[in-house]
């Protein structure tokens, strides 16, 4: 049934194909910046210029900023990645219309639902959801089990609003946060491991170029199930596929691929 599901969805679904385009409010002097802001001190001289916007006032796209310092927390060294995460949320949660993230982290889930449902911006919530799970992540577990219901919201409306928003990041980011789920069993509704994996294969579906979705059906779904073969396949794909479109993350897929690559015989055993 779900196969059926996804090949329908699929079909009657706009493409995703597309690339890192910048979002319309970026100066065109930030342009250069931002086909290059793999290298962090482009991307953090990219930032600044958004920020200087900020603060003299003018208006300036806070999902764009969501979304800069969480690429931020890609590049820096693991003891700076939380105050990016944190920096991201709280920009996120603006964009959405709250005071920043202290605000935004203590709604309930209702109240945040309520929120979602007065956006139309996937973006703003994308960002915002991934910075603030991994945030999550480094809380102790009974935190972060009472907001895991809010993340999930969050991701079912980027799905709603836009399912193929860079290049399927919903899908992918919701059969993840699944995938997760699954190892709690009943805890979370009995999610079983097949329900991540009808995500993540729909949003390789929405865009097979946009390599961070194949590495997180290899890491999120292959690696649980115990399918090393498929885990090899997707991590060599990943390093055999051109950057394309999408330089900044498809960079990022290819040093992970290699990354898990090196450690399959660990991660198997």
């Amino acid at each position: 049934m779900k196969s059926t599901t996804l090949i329908l969805i699929t079909l009657f679904a706009p493409t995703a194909l597309g690339a890192e385009l910048p979002r319309a409010g970026l100066p065109p002097e930030a342009l250069p910046l931002w086909e290059s802001r793999w290298e962090r001190d482009k991307l953090d001289e990219l930032i600044a210029l958004v920020e200087r916007d900020l603060e003299a006032g003018r208006s300036a796209d806070l999902a764009l900023l969501a979304q800069l310092w969480y690429e931020r927390s890609v590049l820096v060294p693991d003891a700076e990645a939380e105050a990016c995460h944190r920096r991201a949320a709280d920009y996120g949660f603006r964009a959405l219309g709250l005071p920043g993230f202290e605000a935004g982290s203590r709604l309930s889930e209702g109240e945040l639902r309520e929120v979602l449902s007065r956006t139309t911006d996937p973006a703003a919530i994308l960002w915002t959801a991934h910075s603030w799970g991994l945030i999550l992540g480094r809380m102790n577990p009974f935190t972060a089990f009472l907001s895991l219901g809010k993340i999930r919201a969050m991701y079912e409306r980027v799905i709603e609003l836009d399912p193929g928003y860079w290049g399927g990041s919903g899908p992918q980011a919701y059969g993840a946060l699944l995938a997760n789920l699954s190892d709690y069993g009943i805890l979370f509704g009995g999610v079983k491991l097949a329900d991540a994996k009808f995500y993540l294969e729909w949003a390789i579906l929405l865009d097979p170029t946009y390599l961070e979705n194949h590495l997180a059906l290899a890491w999120e779904y292959a690696r649980r199930a115990k399918d090393r073969k498929l885990f090899e396949e997707l991590l060599r794909h990943i390093l055999d596929a051109p950057l394309g479109d999408w330089p900044f993350w498809n960079r990022r897929a290819k040093a992970k691929a290699a990354e898990y690559l090196a450690q399959v015989d660990r991660l198997f055993k």
